[in-house]
């Protein structure tokens, strides 16, 4: 099959890479693959025989932004018009709504795979929620991360008959031994430095702690817009020299692997990769239990991982003092979590998309 991918960039992030390892993994079964970026920022590798569009880089270009998008405008259309595809799969919502509302120019299936939380899209903005009922039902198959997702379009006067719900699949780099020796006294969060990831509720149930176990240490991965702020923020509260921002690194896995706690604390996600890799790497976990479920889909409570409420900073504080205290209980949590690398698999997963994309293409040809 000729396929298409369609995002924003190859940039760090959670959508980003699984496009990046959904192309790799199609190419080696014999598919020819194109990934058409927005932008040219990237982070994640793709294989050399995996075809890279970009419509247009502006990293080093002075036009105006209204000129450039403009120009990636009249590209992909002309890319539309001109590739003979079977299929396009398009990711994140601002990007998918546009493809959509290009579709009469499209002559092949569009797969839409949302990657977050249709509600919270929505919520931002009357105009969000306007997108999402005019474009979305456009779409000929629908790829969901958790029934959660589902649930909301089909609540919205969306078919989802010919959908399917696939969890993210581990990244390979995390899946290995169960790390043996003395854990660090860290607690670690990942992710972009996005209000979405709420970064400052860790930091504030942080800094609760910070007098009961001064030895503790908070690392925090990832870079985005919020950085400055979040660093005047544990100024603020006197904790600057406790917490540590690393940046994006490429070693994420042998960065934290030794670390005694893992903590998500956004307000939603999709499939949160960062809590699958620390749950694969068997570190204690703490996640809030954000819409559109994902975080309730990989944790069992107090089983292989705790969960809290949205936004509870005294909830959160408490859950990451009584992993602290209760080391035998934290190492039986993290024995647990590593549980789920046999079940989100790159192989197993990936072959899902591979046979629903297959079998969106198929439908597509008997119409005809």
């Amino acid at each position: 099959m000729k396929i298409t991918l369609l995002i924003g960039s190859l940039a760090g992030g959670g959508a980003e890479r699984v496009v990046c390892n959904l192309a790799n993994y199609l190419v080696e079964k014999g598919h020819e693959v194109t990934v058409l970026t927005v932008s040219d920022q990237q982070t994640y590798e793709i294989k050399e025989s995996v075809r890279h569009v970009i419509l247009y880089g502006e990293s080093k270009s002075k036009l105006p932004h209204t000129i450039i998008n403009l120009v990636r405008l009249y590209r992909m259309n002309c890319y539309f018009r001109k590739e003979d595809m079977d299929i396009y799969l398009t990711f994140l919502p601002k990007l998918s709504s546009f493809i959509l509302a290009q579709k009469r120019f499209i002559k092949c299936p569009v797969i839409l795979a949302e990657r977050a939380d249709p509600n919270t899209f929505c919520n931002l903005s009357e105009k969000n929620k306007k997108i999402f009922e005019k474009y979305y039902p456009k779409a000929d198959g629908y790829i969901f991360q958790t029934e959660d997702a589902k649930k909301y379009y089909k609540e919205h006067g969306i078919s989802v008959e010919n959908s399917v719900v696939i969890p993210n699949a581990i990244n390979p780099e995390f899946i290995r031994p169960l790390y043996q020796g003395e854990r660090r006294k860290v607690i670690v969060g990942a992710g972009r430095l996005t209000i979405q990831k709420n970064f400052s509720l860790l930091i504030n149930a942080f800094a609760e702690i910070c007098n009961d176990f001064p030895e503790y240490k908070l690392e925090i991965y990832g870079e985005g817009p919020l950085k400055e702020s979040l660093i005047n923020e544990t100024k603020s509260l006197g904790i600057r020299e406790k917490v540590i921002f690393k940046g994006y690194v490429n070693n994420l896995g042998n960065c934290i692997q030794d670390a005694s706690l893992f903590v998500l604390s956004s307000d939603f996600e999709g499939m949160p990769n960062a809590l699958m890799e620390a749950m694969a790497l068997g570190l204690p976990v703490i996640s809030t239990d954000c819409p559109a479920g994902g975080s309730k889909f990989l944790i069992q409570d107090n089983e292989n991982g705790l969960l809290v409420s949205v936004g509870d900073r005294k909830m959160l504080t408490e859950k990451m003092k009584y992993l602290i205290e209760n080391e035998r209980i934290a190492t039986k949590i993290g024995k647990m979590a590593t549980r789920i690398s046999s079940d989100l698999n790159t192989k197993k997963i990936y072959g899902k998309w591979e046979k629903y994309i297959t079998k969106i293409v198929k439908y597509d040809g008997e119409k005809e």
